[in-house]
């Protein structure tokens, strides 16, 4: 049978409670309250700024440059701070639980307390799978509220997911104290052992996750409700219950003799005054907090929703770029020629670094000779199963000119010939040809939208491909070059087409529209 522990001193009772002070434990309520709001704030002007190109499939050209890159950062970096906060106000928190033991029928205890000393008597088995049960019950709405985080970082924005996963943890810890609490050895062993259950098991999925094949498992498992809620409320509550096995347990003699040594010394000794300095200090340091908390969740400036149509990476000209460089958005410039937003941007000329070229009428303008034209395939998109890309005609001759219609392509892969179905462009937002074609002054451009349906993996990724256009039905070859705006190489096959296709491959193909460069 263990041995009762010795009863503590009134001054030793008095110093653990002194040592933690109510203003402390405001001060870490404080921190956490803040920390979630500021995520939750953040969430929202994050959301605000829509997907990042970066989740785009073959993401390498100029449509894929993400004039909101700044923003995003600020926030994930104002996400992490807050994070970091919100955890060292639960540490805070958890230094100011009690080291006392809890006896066995602590919740029963509060509720009746018929005498001045409860006897902590061994629970029934009902009475902890009763208790076991209410757990399972908090670790199914911290489960549900786990999958609706992963699905809210994908449909609005990581901050806004990342909170709601902190209220879901939270919950979680909340409820696995509760359960273990009654016969601890210690409330503040509890308090962090809870802690541990719950967040080694989260920690080990994130991990595991990094593993692509774990991450398509995790996230076919957790984005079905009927199946993630059952398998995150199951793994949380066996890190728990491991976590409940090595909490220490406290014998009925040692908690029964420590609360007689508590009453009998209750009133000892008054309790210290609270140090004039720590009153002054605590409101101070909560103010420092709201006011970091309200500047860090202010909003910051993110270009319009139609930048992209204004922005030249090449070039160096992008909204709110280097000093001195005035792009069509900053001198007020509508830009109505461009494609809308649903589509890829144009792709720059060669000659888009210097003034753009004055816009003609075609009327009575011959036809462009594909001698005097350079033609380049880029602006590459790829979208779920889909793809987009722009072809951009320069006139490199001496005389203007104008191309009409809509151009066609071939597309060949080593010594094979692609079969191609062409169709007029609809999924992207395409542009009226004017009557007459487009009008191309030397060092003018004009552009074509491209839009397939891609095969992805069933596609040869490996073997050159190479394409050429037909300004005309009959006319001669005209070979396209396919390139990447940065300057860097683009892949040996951007078109994820395949032969063998009957009736050929579908590619949807626009009209010759002036591109921004020459619209001047």
């Amino acid at each position: 049978m263990p041995r009762p522990l010795p009863p503590r001193p009134a001054h030793a009772v008095r110093r653990t409670a002194a040592s933690h002070p109510a203003a402390v434990g405001i001060l870490a309520t404080v921190l956490m309250l803040t920390g979630f709001a500021v995520l939750l704030v953040i969430g929202v002007w994050a959301s605000r700024l829509g997907d990042s190109p970066a989740w785009a499939f073959d993401c390498n050209d100029t449509t894929c440059t993400d004039l909101w890159i700044d923003a995003r950062r600020h926030y994930l970096a104002v996400t992490a701070a807050a994070g970091i906060a919100s955890l060292i106000g639960w540490f805070l928190a958890g230094h100011l639980v009690s080291a006392r033991p809890v006896p066995a029928e602590a919740g029963l205890a509060e509720r009746s307390a018929p005498s001045p000393v409860p006897s902590p008597a061994r629970p029934s088995r009902r009475h902890r799978a009763a208790r076991f049960g209410r757990l399972v019950g908090v670790l199914l709405l911290a489960a549900a509220l786990l999958t609706a985080a992963g699905w809210v970082a994908i449909a609005a924005s990581r901050p806004l997911g990342l909170a709601v996963a902190g209220i879901a943890a939270a919950v979680a810890v909340l409820g696995a104290w509760r359960w273990m609490r009654p016969g601890a050895a210690s409330d503040r062993g509890a308090y962090w052992l809870a802690s541990i259950g719950v967040g080694a098991p989260l920690v080990a999925l994130g991990l595991f996750a990094l593993h692509p094949m774990v991450f398509l498992g995790s996230v076919l498992v957790v984005g079905t409700p009927l199946l993630g809620v059952p398998a995150l409320c199951t793994l949380l509550a066996t890190g728990i219950t491991v976590a409940g096995r090595l909490l220490p347990r406290q014998a009925a003699a040692e908690v029964t003799a420590m609360r007689s040594a508590e009453q009998r010394s209750s009133g000892a000794e008054p309790s210290p005054p609270v140090p004039t300095a720590r009153r002054i200090s605590m409101p101070l340091a909560i103010t420092a907090i709201l006011t970091l908390g309200v500047f860090a969740a202010w909003p910051v400036d993110a270009p319009a929703a139609d930048a992209w149509q204004y922005s030249d990476p090449a070039a160096g000209v992008t909204p709110g770029g280097d000093p001195g460089s005035e792009s069509p958005m900053a001198s007020g410039s509508a830009g109505d020629d461009g494609p809308g937003s649903g589509g890829p941007a144009p792709e720059k000329s060669p000659n888009a670094g210097i003034p753009a070229a004055p816009a003609v009428e075609a009327a009575g303008l011959p036809a462009c000779d594909p001698e005097s034209l350079q033609v380049v395939a880029g602006g590459w998109d790829g979208w779920t199963g889909n793809s987009a890309a722009t072809l951009t005609a320069t006139n490199v001759g001496d005389e203007a000119c104008a191309l009409r219609g809509v151009p066609e392509l071939t597309l060949e892969q080593g010594a094979e010939q692609i079969d191609l179905r062409p169709e007029p462009l609809t999924h992207l937002e395409a542009a009226v040809q004017p009557e007459g074609g487009v009008g191309l002054v030397p060092g003018g451009t004009a552009s074509s939208g491209l839009y397939w349906p891609g095969y992805r993996t069933a596609a040869d990724q490996e073997t050159p491909q190479t394409l050429s256009i037909r300004l005309d039905s009959g006319g001669a070859p005209l070979p396209v070059e396919l390139a990447a705006s940065d300057g860097s190489d683009p892949s040996p096959a951007p078109f994820d087409l395949k032969a063998g296709v009957e009736g050929g491959a579908v590619i949807e193909i626009g009209a010759w529209e002036l591109a921004l460069s020459s619209a001047g």
